[in-house]
């Protein structure tokens, strides 16, 4: 009673299955303890599995890859029944993983982004010296905190994607979703500008980074009635990006949002974006016309093949669109409005763990002798940031340097 045996209850039991007392005592102890008693034969007894997790392994080790995509796949070419692969993957014998496909990189390709990501003398900002050894040579440097740079890119943003995924309770169904075709989706291609985060020490407050970000579009009268408006009313529509549309995009909104945001202790500012055809019509003639009032503008463009080099391109872009795809959107308007809506809530925190996987992926270039065959990594960027322990900068151990 009360958690307490009986007097003799211990002596009584152990005669009773022919047991000594302290088998009997172990047993009760155990069961105070966990709350029940687990059957020692479990795991000894019973049929041995036909295939052992070394027979799983050592057989699909030998399947190529190709037929490894599903577990029928799998079990019509090795014999192995599709139940014991599926408890093979619950007890972990065998992992799933997904694969992307990623630009194909020559040796020119691979030479660009190791020049990009390396110091190229010992005065270059690229990297900042945390420690210093003899002679006054850094220990162990860091990547430089790129305060100049403003990272350029455009994106298509779609009204919806195609496959979505969404929990439900036993009894629900999931919402219908139907167009007259996937092919023609309304999307609209914004540019945006980001820079990094900090403190802006002149106006005494916090720069977000967020420079801006712009649809491509021109508003056209619209030539017939619909039900959604007459005839004339002003229509958003896609424009091709050519070299004049992406200079004047630049030239009369970006420069003009980096003068009124950018923090104004250095005036230098560097644009990165990629060679895409359309963003060789910037010239430095351009350039000089608009670096005016102490500002000076330069372009510098990131290795070929590289978008894993921008920040926008590795994660803040993402990041908007997960934003964006949470609000309904049934035309193009309804997509401006969505994605400036992201841009906004996305904050400031965010850019700066971006900035960070730029630096640890610049990182990897050099460790990997220019290639992108490499996994973003796991800084635990949101632990550290929780406990006040975020670092600033990216060290990179200087064998890489050399």
């Amino acid at each position: 009673t009360k958690g307490k045996l009986a007097h003799g209850a211990i002596g009584y039991t152990a005669s009773q299955f022919n047991l000594h007392r302290t088998i009997v005592s172990r047993i009760w102890k155990a069961f105070q303890r966990q709350g029940l008693a687990p059957s020692l034969k479990a795991g000894r007894v019973g049929r041995k599995p036909i295939y052992t997790p070394a027979l799983v392994k050592s057989t699909l080790r030998e399947l190529p890859q190709s037929l490894r995509s599903t577990m029928r796949d799998m079990s019509e070419a090795t014999g192995i029944p599709i139940g014991s692969i599926h408890r093979s993957l619950k007890a972990g014998t065998i992992q799933r993983r997904t694969s992307r496909i990623k630009p194909l990189l020559n040796d020119n390709n691979k030479a660009e982004r190791l020049a990009f990501c390396r110091p190229c003398g010992p005065h270059s900002s690229r990297f900042a010296a945390s420690g210093a050894g003899e002679a006054g040579s850094p220990e162990t440097p860091e990547f430089d905190d790129m305060w100049d740079v403003v990272h350029l890119d455009e994106k298509w943003f779609n009204v919806d994607k195609d496959v979505r995924k969404v929990y439900l309770t036993e009894g629900e169904e999931p919402d219908n979703r139907a167009r007259k075709s996937k092919r023609f989706i309304p999307k609209v291609m914004f540019l945006a500008a980001v820079s990094r985060p900090r403190y802006d020490n002149v106006r005494g407050e916090n720069f977000d980074g967020k420079i801006g970000m712009w649809p491509i579009v021109e508003y056209l009268p619209a030539v017939r009635n619909s039900r959604n408006r007459p005839a004339w009313t002003m229509i958003p529509t896609s424009v091709n990006v050519d070299a004049r549309v992406y200079r004047d995009y630049v030239l009369t909104q970006v420069i003009p949002a980096i003068k009124a945001k950018f923090p104004t202790e250095n005036k230098r500012v560097v644009l990165q974006h990629d060679n895409a055809t359309p963003h060789g019509g910037i010239t430095d003639a351009d350039l000089e016309c608009v670096s005016t009032d102490g500002w000076s503008f330069v372009v510098r463009c990131q290795p070929p093949q590289s978008p894993d080099l921008n920040v926008l391109d590795l994660g803040l872009f993402a990041s908007i669109q997960a934003l964006q795809l949470k609000l309904f959107c049934r035309t193009v308007d309804d997509v401006i409005r969505a994605t400036l809506a992201a841009f906004e809530r996305s904050g400031g925190e965010t850019l700066t763990k971006v900035f960070l996987t730029l630096q640890a992926v610049m990182r990897l270039v050099l460790e990997n002798n220019g290639g992108n065959q490499f996994r973003l990594p796991h800084l635990r960027k949101d632990a550290m940031h929780r406990a006040g322990a975020l670092m600033s900068n990216v060290s990179c151990p200087a064998s890489l340097l050399m």
